[in-house]
This record gives C-alpha cells, structure tokens and sequence, in this order.
C-alpha cells in the first residue's frame, strides 16, 4: 500500500483584535493602520481650528493689555535743565518710578520705560508713571508697547507710535504716525456736589452711559475733552506731519527712535512723492574679506 502524505489546510484567520479595529470610513474597509493614521489627522484639524478661532478672538478686543510701568530712566534733556521728577531737578539717568512725575518747563527729555519703549515730552509737560502714561499737561510721544491715557481717555496700542496732547483748554488729541491705537473714552461720572440745577457756562454734550470705543489707523488723528463725545477720526494733513517730523518731538534727539524706519514707510504710503525729512540709517553691511593670492 503505497504511502500517502496528508497535507494540512493551513487557514489564515485574522485575529480578532484586528477584526474589531477595522472599521467602515465613508463606505469602505480600513485597516488598523489607516485607522489610527485617520484618528491623528482628526486630532490635527481640532488643533488647528482651536488656535484659529483663539486668535480671532483675542485680535478682536477693545483694549490692549500691556505690562505695567514701573519706572522711567530719563536718558536725554535737551533746550535747558528744567526737567523734574517729583519737583525735584533732574539729571541724565535719574529714574522716575511708578507714582511719580516728570515735568518739563523750558526743556525737552525722553524717558526709557523698563518695558522697552520710549516716551518724549515736549516743553511745559507733565507726565505720571504708572499703569499707563498718564499725561496731565502739554504734548507726549510714546513709541513701543505702552498705553497711554489723559484724564478722560485711554490709548491702547499693540507697540506703535502715536502722540497724546492736553492743551491750556482742556482740549484732548490723539495723533497716530505708526501702526493702530484703540482709543476708549470712559463716561464721566457727576462730581460730588455738582447740582443736576446748575447751568454750565459752554453747553457740553451729555456723557454716554456706556465707554466709547474708536480705533485710529496710521495717518489718523481724534479730538475730545472732558465731558464731550469722541469726535470722527481725521487724517492728518502732509502739512500736520510734516510740521510733527520737524517738531519738538524729533528734532535733535542723539538716540534714533525706534521704529522710525516704519514712520517713513507709513509717510511714503500716505504721501508718494513727498521727501521724508528725517534720516533713517540704513543696516550695516557686513564687509566680506577678500582671498589673497600668495605671492611667488
């Protein structure tokens, strides 16, 4: 009887594992692998979406939080020495800390905030250090990421340069020259002892109920004081700006204002074919040695 070999039937059989973590997607059969590769891309998409709508949220506030001031270095005093801090003379140097004022009288100074950015007061200002740059009297320039304020409003900025003024009237402006200020105005709150009887001397209109919001582009300029509306924004004339490039503000300064290479790009955007008037040194180019040939 001749042998016969028995060949088993060999099966494969999937395990069951891989059985139930196949599953249908879009009508098809996939595989564990595809599986978990499609899981990651879902979680992928969620993330993207999340920070998406994050920042659109956080660009769409009203109000810019910056890092409270804590002190103020004056760095420059030019026309005079009639600089203060807390009525007391000023030297280069001195520092100013949170609470207390710079006051100017025949004389101008920048003051270097410990944030980074830097403020310039013009003659007869006064300015307080503190959550804000407060400005009580005269004309302020601040370039960098701090809010500025008056007795009435509040400039919240996302490091730009702009101008605060408070003339002898009590008349507010805000004056935008780089990048985007939101400008809020708070409703003023009746005086203790103020008669809802008496009749002011210059009709003023009524305060809101709730604060003002309107935001400045670069170019744009706003005027209120206290007890009145925000007025429209109004851009600035070539002559305004002109008149502020070789103002007080800018004119003789040793140290270079930062950002002043974006002022110039906004001027030349706002004004084609009107020459900047201010300087802006160019970067450094770094010198490449030339091989020598040696010598035979």
């Amino acid at each position: 009887m001749p042998y016969r070999f028995f060949q088993p039937k060999l099966t494969c059989r999937p395990s069951r594992n891989s059985v139930q973590m196949a599953e249908a997607i879009n009508g098809r059969l996939v595989s564990p692998a595809q599986h978990q590769r499609f899981r990651w891309r879902l979680i992928f998409h969620f993330l993207v979406s999340l920070c998406l709508t994050f920042a659109l949220s956080v660009s769409s506030l009203p109000l810019v939080a910056q890092p409270a001031i804590s002190q103020g270095r004056i760095s420059e005093i030019l026309d005079g020495s009639e600089v203060y801090i807390q009525n007391t003379l000023a030297r280069v140097n001195d520092v100013a800390n949170r609470g207390q004022q710079v006051r100017t009288g025949v004389a101008r100074t920048q003051v270097n905030f410990n944030t980074g950015a830097v403020a310039r007061l013009s003659r007869h200002s006064v300015l307080t250090i503190g959550q804000c740059a407060q400005l009580q009297r005269g004309v302020l320039l601040v370039n960098g990421a701090v809010n500025g304020c008056t007795s009435s409003v509040t400039a919240g900025v996302r490091g730009t340069t702009y101008i605060l003024e408070v003339d002898e009237t009590g008349q507010e402006q805000i004056k935008v020259l780089e990048g985007e200020v939101i400008v809020t105005k708070q409703p003023e709150a009746e005086q203790p002892g103020d008669s809802p009887q008496a009749t002011p001397a210059i009709p003023a209109t009524p305060a809101t109920a709730e604060a003002e919001t309107v935001t400045l582009s670069a170019g744009q300029k706003i005027a209120t004081r206290k007890g009145q509306r925000l007025g429209e924004p109004v851009n600035l004339t070539v002559e305004e700006f002109l008149a502020i490039l070789n103002g007080d503000l800018f004119r003789s300064y040793v140290e270079q204002l930062p950002g002043l290479a974006n002022i110039r790009s906004v001027f030349q955007r706002l004004y084609p074919g009107v020459p900047f008037p201010l300087s802006v040194p160019s970067l450094p180019i770094p010198r490449i040695p030339r091989p020598r040939l040696p010598f035979f």
